[in-house]
This record gives C-alpha cells, sequence and structure tokens, in this order.
C-alpha cells in the first residue's frame, strides 16, 4: 500500500441517522419560535434542562451554537463584532462568537438548514454558572437587548465542592424549586412532578449510555468520535 493508494475510510453508520436527528432539533425549534406553537427557552450547560423539557419548552443550547460558530470557522468574522461592542478579546470565543453572530445576523444554521434564517428568539433564558462564570454577562447581555427575561440558579462551581453534602444538594433544590413560578408563568401551564421525574429518569439513562457506552468508543482505533460536534454537540 503506498501514499498515493490510501484504505477506504469507512462511513460511520450512525452518522445519517445522527443527521436526522439534528436537522429535526433545529426545525423543531425554529418551528416553535416562528409559529408559537411552543414556548422557547435558552438554556446553558448544567443548567435546568430536564425542568424546562418536562414544561413543554423547545430547548437552545447557545453552547452548542458557540461550538458551531468554531468549528465552521464563522467565528473568525464575528468575534471582532463583539469586540468592537465592549468585549475583551481574552474572553471566552463561545460568548463572544455568539453575540458578533447575533449583531451580524449571521449563522451557520441557515446555511445548513435552509429555511431558518436564525437562532430561535427565546422566551425565558436560564442559566447556571457553575460551567461558566461568563454565561451570566452572555445572557444578561441578550437580557439588555430585549429579548427575554432570564433566571439563574447557582450550584456550586466544580473546583470548590471536595464532597457533595446535603446542604449543597437542598440549596441547588431550592433554587429550581424557585424558578418554576417564573418558567409557569412562561409557559402557561402548570408543572408537572411526574413528567418532571419521567424527563429526569431519561436524562440519567442518556447520560449512563454516553458515559459507559458512547464515550468508550474512542479507545478504538480508529475512533469514530473525532469532531467537535461529536463530543460536544451531539451529547446535548
Amino acid at each position: 500500500m503506498t501514499a498515493s493508494n490510501p484504505p477506504a475510510r469507512k462511513k460511520i453508520r450512525a452518522t445519517e441517522q445522527m443527521a436526522r436527528i439534528m436537522s429535526d432539533y433545529f426545525y423543531g425549534l425554529n418551528e416553535a419560535a416562528t409559529t408559537g406553537s411552543r414556548k422557547v427557552a435558552w438554556c446553558t450547560s448544567v443548567g435546568p434542562a430536564e425542568l424546562l423539557r418536562a414544561m413543554g419548552f423547545a430547548v437552545h443550547f447557545p453552547e452548542n451554537h458557540g461550538a458551531m460558530l468554531g468549528s465552521t470557522r464563522y467565528s473568525t468574522d464575528l468575534i471582532p463584532e463583539a469586540n468592537a461592542v465592549g468585549y475583551s478579546p481574552d474572553i471566552c470565543s463561545y460568548l463572544t462568537s455568539d453575540i458578533g453572530s447575533y449583531l451580524k445576523k449571521s449563522t451557520p444554521l441557515s446555511k445548513a438548514y435552509p429555511g431558518i434564517a436564525s437562532v430561535p428568539k427565546p422566551d425565558v433564558l436560564v442559566y447556571n454558572t457553575n460551567q461558566c462564570r461568563d454565561v451570566q454577562d452572555w445572557f444578561n447581555w441578550y437580557i439588555r437587548e430585549g429579548s427575554s427575561r432570564s433566571r439563574r440558579s447557582a450550584s456550586p462551581g466544580r473546583k470548590n465542592v471536595v464532597d457533595v453534602s446535603e446542604g449543597l444538594v437542598d440549596d441547588v433544590a431550592r433554587q429550581i424549586e424557585a424558578l418554576v413560578p417564573t418558567l409557569e408563568a412562561v409557559a402557561g401551564n402548570r408543572l408537572d412532578i411526574d413528567h418532571v421525574r419521567e424527563t429526569v429518569a431519561l436524562s440519567r439513562r442518556c447520560s449512563r449510555l454516553l458515559r459507559h457506552d458512547v464515550l468508550q468508543t474512542a479507545r478504538n482505533r480508529p475512533t469514530p468520535m473525532t469532531t467537535c460536534s461529536d463530543g460536544t454537540i451531539h451529547m446535548e
């Protein structure tokens, strides 16, 4: 075998299925935002996405959009837009590229999914600063732009916790409970605790499958997980 005759590449069988799943997800978000068929919530990673889904929200993850902007190289042209309105080049590029996308009205979603002009306009934004402090400034910028109201939960930072105590769990639980009245008002319906339990159970199952089955495939050579989309966007 020579360099001019490389081995044939095998196509990952799940690729087409994952493409359909992502297409359905983004078109579903777009339909909710443009028709009003469902309320749209923006949620950060480690945010209470299960609560939002259980209450019927279509959930958009801006960090996923940030990852998409980076992997498609849109961010190169978008970050300077955020720098021009005062954001430092030294802070999170997800934040600056996403805000730049808003300012420039440019997103790879419109290229990948015909008919989608922009990310979905939020009815409510919910964030958690456990993963990243910058999300507070990120989401509050959209509040100042008049996008919607914002709600915050703040679980302890991962670097500051050695043991998970009952006090920490109680604190986070109370913060999530405090979100419910606002979310009920936005959604126009009451929280169904059985639906929450069902959603949390599905999320737990998904997390265990990701940790024990999916991520383990990366130990193979060649690995089937090779891109930014594999490691970030798909796992949401």
